[in-house]
């Protein structure tokens, strides 16, 4: 930016490897978009046209940081790794010495993960939540407080899925009008579309089904009743995936089976209420769909987009429509919606949530949305296979072009540390950090002061 905030640091260093400089590309629309097509078709002319876009852009760049040029290894010869945590007080007392550290470090990572126990992790959240006092703007009901209410017979889960259905009708009235009042920030607003397939049989049925489970105590699973969305580019058993348009659906039919990460979280005991809205094919930032379902509205503003691609996922969580909600993240697909929304959002590291579909497997991550960060904990331990009961022991095998990568089991050892984060280190890109507008960059530096301040 042309102006750094005060709470930048005094010195920031150069870096030779972050020199973007700015392309200009024509935006093109109605009558001169209908000439640009045609001429691309026309023999010759259309060839010339294409190289001197690609030239002026510098799209030679991708092909060279792909594939490399001389010296320097391209980004195909590369394939993500995992690296757990190292524990070195773990380490040291282990009596079997590896000599590699890598390995020794998974054998700790399998270790702690052994002794992670969902029901018991969500009890102590429970216990956590009801010995502090919050103090919120706005609160959501977490998956604690839904659990806490059918364990005490407050409420059902089958009263929680009729009031689901209603209130996603009246979301989802008119996606395609305006709100009466601009300056309205009220999450109760209208017109959110937040979640635009419902079966609402059966949603019902599932609810049905979890309240005899609690009326007679037997079965209970870890997220038994808690209502979650998904979104319309992971596959739903007896939905259609659209993907957000409106052929793909029609063309691929109904699915007939659940992915896997939605398989778990059945397996938990959740109540899936249905799809959610996204960009149109998940390739904008906006959340914008005008031509399938309507575009899914912020819920704290109508008038402000929800961000994307996991539009409604974020924008569902936000409304307090659901607690937990999962969306997809290639390139900020769950973050970006989850910060314009005001909820939570996760990325998972690559190959820990297992998605058996036919995405691009190293760009491709699904993830939780949630009111808090204890709610996203619990769904991410759920969706890399933490206690469901379909035998899943969570260690992935990912699929890349060498052959596998063993991701370890989870476990989540290290949350609820409070505010002690002494042995944490956070690496920051500082040039690519600070290349925002002034507002953004200096609400970001005091994010990592506050951090600093619980590290020392």
């Amino acid at each position: 930016p042309s102006s750094l905030p005060s709470s930048l640091p005094s010195s920031l260093p150069s870096s030779s490897c972050y020199n973007l400089r700015r392309v200009i590309t024509p935006t093109l629309t109605g009558l001169p978009l209908l000439i640009t097509t045609k001429l691309l078709r026309v023999p010759i002319l259309g060839r010339l046209i294409i190289a001197f876009t690609k030239a002026v852009n510098d799209f030679g760049c991708v092909s060279r940081l792909a594939e490399g040029t001389g010296t320097t290894a391209g980004l195909m010869s590369y394939m993500p790794l995992y690296y757990p945590f190292p524990d070195l007080e773990l380490l040291e007392g282990r009596s079997e010495k590896r000599e590699d550290d890598g390995s020794a470090y998974f054998c700790m990572h399998e270790e702690l993960a052994k002794g992670f126990d969902l029901e018991r992790f969500i009890a102590e959240q429970n216990e956590n939540d009801a010995s502090e006092e919050l103090h919120r703007d706005f609160c959501y009901w977490t998956i604690q407080d839904y659990i806490s209410k059918y364990t005490s017979q407050q409420l059902t889960p089958y009263q929680v899925a009729l009031a689901i259905v209603k209130a996603v009708k009246q979301s989802s009235q008119s996606p395609y009008s305006s709100t009466s009042s601009s300056t309205s920030s009220s999450p109760s607003q209208k017109n959110i579309n937040a979640i635009t397939a419902m079966n609402e049989h059966e949603v019902l049925e599932q609810a049905r089904q979890s309240t005899k489970r609690y009326h007679s105590k037997q079965g209970i699973r870890p997220l038994e009743g808690v209502p979650i969305a998904i979104k319309d580019e992971i596959n739903l058993k007896n939905y259609p995936t659209t993907h957000g348009t409106t052929f793909l659906g029609k063309l691929n039919g109904t699915s007939v089976n659940d992915c896997i990460i939605v398989q778990r979280l059945k397996s938990a005991g959740a109540i899936i209420v249905g799809k959610t809205n996204m960009h149109e094919l998940g390739v904008g930032t906006t959340g914008f769909n005008w031509t399938h379902t309507g575009m899914a509205r912020n819920p704290h503003n109508t008038n402000h987009y929800t961000g994307g691609s996991s539009s409604g996922s974020a924008a569902a969580v936000s409304a307090g429509l659901v607690p937990l909600a999962v969306g997809l993240d290639g390139g900020g697909s769950i973050r970006i919606p989850s910060s314009l929304c005001g909820v939570v959002g996760l990325k998972p590291t690559f190959g820990r949530g297992d998605l058996d579909m036919k995405l691009c497997y190293s760009l491709g991550h699904v993830g939780p949305i949630g009111g808090s960060v204890v709610d996203v904990a619990i769904g991410y331990a759920v969706m890399a296979g933490v206690g469901g009961n379909d035998h899943d022991d969570g260690v992935v095998q990912v699929k890349n072009v060498k052959g596998h990568v063993r991701v370890p089991p989870l476990h989540l050892a290290r949350f609820g540390l409070g505010k002690d984060l002494s042995k944490l280190k956070i690496g920051i890109f500082e040039d690519y950090f600070n290349d925002a507008d002034s507002d953004v960059v200096d609400a970001c530096w005091k994010a990592v002061g506050h951090l600093e301040s619980l590290g020392e």
